[in-house]
């Protein structure tokens, strides 16, 4: 079995908890994911079962959406709902539509944004969140973070819901704090919807419930998408009929299709069939496989 399964993940379930819950089912241990999302956070969860866990990487780095909902005039230790509260705002007038807009103006574009100190980034092999519950002092050095779109669909204070189209490593949670801190109010994430990761969306995500009938290993073509879906951005290389088979020696191949150094591309049989990954080598001005895929028929 190779493929791709989007899931809406519900609240509660951890990522892996959803790996687990479809590897019983499919009744195999290849099986990964494309993006944690934390236990409290529901939406669009992509598992790579097969092959398909070799290209999760570019699930990983992709571009993702959000829905989150933000309540204003109180932080938390852990910057969303899970937390101890640690502050409670006492203004004596919320701010007004035009003081939030002003200030998610300066959340829009490239930025440094630190990690919360509850994250699953290690230190010293140690998860922050570890040492964070147990009291210790954690620094994580910030990021340098992108955001597309940074839209307001509902205000009413205390409560804030915003849409945002972001890069990898782009924490909501951290979003919530830094804008509670900046209106000088706190702020704490209170419910997060993953809504896109890359091409792929929540409307084409299968609930739990509907899996619970439906996936089995015999069903599994019926339910999965093709894995090089996972690698649709990269350009698309034909190996020649007469390479095919040092193709899948992993011997480099030559073809007309020439590119910068370095230059990733998904190939495919002549018979559009896809067999891997190649990398461009500019100086011997031909493909290497890096990823070799021998479809069963």
């Amino acid at each position: 079995m190779h493929g791709i399964l989007l899931i809406d993940k519900p609240r509660g379930w951890t990522s892996h908890d959803v790996v687990n819950w479809v590897r019983k089912r499919l009744r195999t241990r290849w099986i990964g994911h494309g993006g944690t999302l934390d236990p409290a956070a529901e939406g669009l969860l992509l598992i790579a079962v097969g092959v398909a866990t070799r290209l999760v990487q570019y699930a990983v780095e992709a571009d993702k959406s959000y829905v989150a909902h933000i309540v204003l005039g109180v932080s938390t230790t852990s910057d969303d709902l899970e937390g101890k509260q640690t502050r409670t705002s006492h203004l004596s007038q919320p701010p007004s539509a035009a003081q939030l807009h002003a200030a998610l103006e300066q959340f829009r574009g490239s930025f440094e944004q630190y990690p919360p100190s509850y994250s699953a980034i290690k230190i010293g092999g140690t998860p922050a969140y570890r040492k964070a519950r147990a009291g210790m002092p954690v620094e994580l050095p910030p990021r340098t973070v992108f955001v597309r779109k940074l839209q307001c669909l509902h205000y009413d204070y205390p409560d804030l819901v915003i849409s945002i189209d972001c890069s990898k490593g782009f924490y909501v949670r951290s979003l919530a704090r830094d804008l509670g801190t900046r209106l000088g109010t706190g702020g704490y994430l209170h419910g997060l919807v993953r809504t896109r990761i890359g091409t792929f969306t929540l409307s084409e995500a299968w609930s739990i419930s509907e899996l619970e009938r439906i996936l089995s290993p015999e069903t599994w073509p019926l339910l999965a998408l093709h894995p090089d879906m996972l690698a649709s951005s990269l350009p698309v290389l034909f190996i020649p009929e007469q390479q095919v088979t040092a193709w899948y020696h992993g011997a480099p191949v030559r073809s007309s299709l020439a590119a910068p150094p370095e230059t990733l591309a998904r190939a495919y049989a002549p018979d559009g069939t896809w067999i891997g990954i190649a990398r461009y080598d500019a100086n011997q001005a031909c493909w290497r496989p890096i990823l070799v895929h021998h479809e069963q028929r």
